[in-house]
């Protein structure tokens, strides 16, 4: 990972979205702070499209894109459904039959009985995915030994907060590009080119790994290195989380305007 400093501008100046993680990347001690607000809406007036890809539930971002000003679209569930401004919603992803919810319930409980985990108080507004708190004891081998639990079919993956049990094959990534297919087709097409991704934690992997050139850790992206293996981000800030991600802003809303 290089530092953000080193992001080339050329290479910034070409970015037509700005796609960022929600917990511990645009947050400071779990709130949005004022400076986030400010950066969306100063990077929607400049014309940049504001994504936001999250672990949260379908509830949250329902009311993450409709509130927030300056966001375009939100993911959420790790790419399982998305809403844009107006609070249309779009599922995403595999084809789920009528026995996925079964599924998804027995394969969860694996999970949650073998490492005594909790679930969320925001589970109840899932649709796609149950998920649990990250215990601090979770690192990186237990999530490794927890995928021997659960069905082909699905997966375990981690964030900075939460165990999330899901269907398989299918991330941040293909969810965000789906999403924006109708809303940004160009971008959509070119992503490596077009979308600048932030986040900081091991469910961010499908986007640090398809994301090679254009993708950015905040600085706390750090403590996850050894679940993330070879996914990394390009580019990691000096500082952490919504401070970071700031950085980000900043950089971007000065070659853009300077364009």
């Amino acid at each position: 990972m290089q530092p953000f400093s080193l992001f080339a501008s050329s290479a910034l100046a070409r970015i037509r979205v700005l796609a960022a993680d929600v917990d511990d990347t645009i947050t400071a001690d779990g709130k949005i702070p004022p400076t986030t607000v400010q950066g969306f809406e100063a990077l929607h007036a400049t014309g940049i499209f504001v994504a936001l890809v999250t672990g949260r539930p379908a509830g949250w971002a329902q009311a993450l894109a409709g509130y927030l000003p300056g966001v375009s679209l939100a993911v959420a569930e790790n790419g399982l459904v998305a809403f844009d401004s107006r609070g249309e919603r779009r599922d995403l992803g595999p084809r789920r039959g009528p026995e996925f919810s079964a599924a998804l319930v027995a394969n969860s409980r694996r999970v949650r009985e073998a490492y005594a985990l909790e679930t969320t108080p925001d589970d109840a507004f899932r649709l796609f995915e149950r998920a649990f708190l990250r215990p601090p004891s979770f690192d990186a081998a237990a999530l490794a030994a927890s995928q021997t639990l659960v069905d082909p079919a699905f997966e375990v993956i981690a964030s900075s907060i939460h165990i999330h049990v899901r269907p398989s094959g299918w991330g941040k990534f293909e969810g965000l590009l789906a999403a924006l297919e109708p809303l940004a087709p160009e971008a959509a097409a070119h992503p490596d080119e077009s979308i600048l991704f932030v986040g900081d934690s091991s469910n961010d992997r499908s986007m640090f790994a398809h994301l090679r050139r254009t993708s950015v850790g905040v600085r706390n992206v750090e403590r996850f290195l050894a679940e993330l293996g070879d996914d990394r981000p390009a580019f990691i800030t000096e500082a952490e989380s919504a401070t970071g991600f700031a950085e980000v802003v900043r950089r971007l809303l000065a070659v853009t305007r300077r364009g």
